[in-house]
């Protein structure tokens, strides 16, 4: 009896021991040493990874010998395309490697997000192992316009936001070129998007992204000549500014190829594009007799076209096809869309790669759900993660819906090959990371992102109370429904407020979650009423944070 007890004291002893040895110890003086001859998307990502980490907390990057940390990065390929691995070097250091580029930069995220930032310094991450993304298609489309944070913030704030997506996974940037708002590609206005997001995307490259553009076939200028004006579509859910244009009509199809044209040598000359998603409505589509059913035959010509100019200029560009607002709001397909997109890919495939299925809320094509992907090409989906059921659109902080987004997911996890969240600002940031976490491994719970999430923007000390402020924000998500539950949240995150440190505290990720639980806190006490100092000034402040002072869904004014 006496030996066995021995046995069991010697086991726990040295298993404590072992724990012991593992444990990280905090370090301020850190050095990141790059692969030989690294290129400048290596020294890009290297970069990021020291911002990240001086940002956080008060840990410094050197280069000498008396570094505390030493964290190499390497790309070995073998891992598998766009993966990672995260192992300790024999000399004592963390290696970081990926199988190519994007894998350093999906490592360099995981590494970070394991990571602890402490008012002492930095604690390295203890994950050790290797990933490699389920998903090959990831990409993130910032909606670029409405004057919304894309286009408002600091084009450097925009810029480190597109990092910060790349560090959770996402591969490529896609943007939308408005040609409604603007007069000609030669209008002030239109030069300075131009050259706002070329800069974007040119960044984004440079971290070793892929980026694309969205254009709807039929959209005009605001200068476009009346009499080259569609015909209406059918169901206001598609979709209407006003200036679509009919390319049944010869002059009017001359006006949008010369548009277009001109639009892709402009981008050609600063730009590569990896991917072109040719778009149906919102805005796009005529009812003519000669363009209607649109996506069975206006839409489909246009994308023939697009096909064809994308790639004389991009030979590697991948036609993304989308199926958007196919169908109504009952999920009846009484315009032979689907039928039409069927025959035609049936006939010839080689225009299109992938084809892009979503709705609207909770919807999603029934028919891609009995009948298969036309054309059996790879899917990618188009969740909706900013404007469901609660207007303005991030007006009252974070949003996040872990739950809805896993359900939707689940529906289509099994036949798609990735997505693009649609994205209209950051209050929805959580609900990206959410997304890409799917887009890499598909049976991911939504939660487990919540909590590495929080753990990472905030503090491991906060973990449990924020996956409990987040399942209480998507209970009370309905502006109509905000529950006694409110003055939970609250609560927690006043508590988790004292565990984080100085520059999570100020920084705005914190700061969306904060002012949500206040205001939902006073819209429960009011009454759901607007109104009072405290709501005025935390609608002023997110306004600020969103650089929204002049978007049109800004979040709302108190008197």
């Amino acid at each position: 009896m006496k030996t066995t007890s021995t046995v069991i004291f010697l086991a726990a002893y040295f298993l404590a021991a072992s724990l012991c040895r593992a444990a990280p110890d905090t370090v301020d003086r850190i050095r990141v040493v790059m692969p030989p001859n690294s290129d400048e998307i290596v020294k890009n990502i290297a970069s990021i990874l020291q911002h990240q980490i001086t940002s956080r907390c008060e840990a410094k990057l050197i280069t000498g010998d008396d570094a505390e940390l030493t964290v190499k990065l390497s790309i070995e390929p073998g891992i598998g395309a766009e993966g990672f691995r995260i192992s300790d070097d024999a000399d004592g250091s963390i290696k970081i490697t990926g199988n190519d580029r994007r894998g350093l930069l999906f490592g360099v995220g995981k590494f970070l997000r394991s990571s602890r930032y402490d008012q002492g310094g930095f604690t390295p991450s203890t994950w050790r192992g290797e990933s490699v993304p389920k998903c090959s298609y990831r990409a993130a489309y910032l909606a670029t316009h409405f004057r919304n944070f894309y286009e408002a913030a600091p084009i450097e704030e925009v810029v480190h936001y597109v990092e910060s997506l790349g560090l959770w996974g996402y591969n490529t940037l896609v943007i939308h070129y408005p040609t409604w708002a603007f007069n000609g590609i030669s209008d002030p206005a239109a030069r300075e998007w131009l050259d706002r997001f070329k800069h974007v995307m040119r960044r984004a490259k440079s971290i070793g992204l892929a980026v694309g553009i969205i254009q709807g076939g039929a959209e005009g200028y605001k200068n476009s000549p009346k009499e080259f004006y569609k015909t209406k579509v059918p169901g206001e859910w598609r979709g209407n500014f006003g200036i679509g244009l009919c390319p049944s009509k010869p002059a009017a199809l001359t006006y949008l190829h010369n548009m277009y044209s001109e639009l892709l040598d402009d981008i050609k000359k600063d730009v590569e594009l990896d991917c072109f998603i040719s778009w149906p409505y919102d805005e796009g589509g005529c009812a003519c007799k000669d363009c209607w059913p649109w996506g069975a035959r206006g839409f489909i010509n246009n994308s023939k076209w697009f096909a064809v100019e994308v790639r004389r200029r991009f030979p590697e560009c991948k036609m993304i096809i989308s199926t958007w607002g196919f169908e109504n709001e009952n999920d009846t397909n009484p315009d032979g869309e689907w039928i039409g997109l069927e025959r035609e890919l049936a006939k010839d495939e080689s225009w299109a790669d992938y084809i892009l299925a979503d709705g609207h809320n909770n919807y999603f094509p029934k028919y891609i759900l009995t009948e298969g992907v036309p054309g059996n090409l790879p899917l990618v989906n188009f969740p909706e993660i900013s404007m469901f059921d609660q207007t303005p659109w991030g007006g009252y902080g974070a949003n996040p819906a872990p739950s809805h987004f896993e359900e939707l997911w689940s529906r289509i996890k099994h036949i798609a090959v990735g997505g693009m969240p649609y994205s209209e600002g950051i209050y929805e940031d959580l609900n990206k990371a959410i997304i890409a976490g799917f887009y890499w491994e598909p049976d991911r719970k939504a939660e487990e992102t919540v909590k590495e999430y929080a753990a990472f923007e905030f503090s491991p000390g906060a973990t449990d109370a924020m996956l409990e402020v987040v399942r209480i924000f998507e209970k009370n998500h309905r502006r109509d429904r905000i529950g006694p539950s409110a003055i939970r949240a609250f609560e927690l995150v006043e508590k988790a407020e004292k565990s984080i440190t100085p520059q999570a505290r100020t920084a705005w990720r914190w700061r969306i979650f904060y002012l949500r639980a206040l205001i939902d806190k006073e819209l429960f006490q009011h009454e759901g009423k607007r109104e009072g100092e405290v709501m005025k000034k935390a609608f002023a402040e997110l306004t600020d944070i969103y650089h929204a002072q002049g978007c049109w869904f800004k979040p709302p004014k108190i008197k």
